[in-house]
């Protein structure tokens, strides 16, 4: 099974997050947000309007993210070099992750967390010609998420009663 036909299996029971939970404001890029993804599936959503919301993932409700994410991950696939697969992984790979990224990414199963992780390892093999420090901040910060999403599989996993911040510390 290739990268995208794993995406597509893993997200294909995603059920739709409703149309007003699509974005999660009331400002005008929120309400074009939900306008052009209102109705949409992720395997329904043309290129023209990924392109157009190429960093549009942050804006998204939780849920939503969850279901539009395989339309960004698979766009990304064939476009490894693109603005859009760029804020795909800036998405996927938060340089400062926080609750909110916390949050969003606790509703992933298994088999989605373990697509996106490959999606990563993918696009550190296919990326344009990056000199050597670029090439390098590119590498950390795909390394450094991927240890985040295998940290939610590694607490999944563990169940509720797994405190992920104390791993490593004992109680006195």
């Amino acid at each position: 099974m290739d990268l995208r036909e794993k995406i597509e299996a893993a997200f294909s029971q995603v059920p739709y997050p409703g149309d007003d939970a699509i974005a999660l404001h009331e400002c005008s890029e929120c309400r074009e947000i939900r306008r052009d993804f209102r109705g949409q599936s992720p395997w329904t959503l043309n290129a023209t309007v990924l392109e157009r919301r190429y960093d549009s993932l942050p804006l998204l409700g939780p849920h939503a993210y969850q279901y539009f994410l395989p339309a960004y991950m698979i766009y990304s696939i064939s476009h490894p070099d693109s603005l859009l697969a760029k804020f795909t992984r800036y998405s996927l790979a938060p340089s400062d992750f926080d609750d909110h990224d916390r949050q969003r990414f606790e509703l992933f199963t298994t088999l989605q967390k373990l697509s996106i992780i490959a999606l990563l390892e993918f696009i550190k093999t296919h990326t344009a010609t990056w000199d050597d420090g670029e090439k390098q901040k590119l590498y950390d910060n795909l390394n450094a998420g991927i240890e985040i999403w295998k940290s939610t599989l590694k607490a999944q996993q563990a169940g509720p009663a797994y405190p992920p911040q104390s791993v490593g510390s004992a109680d006195p």
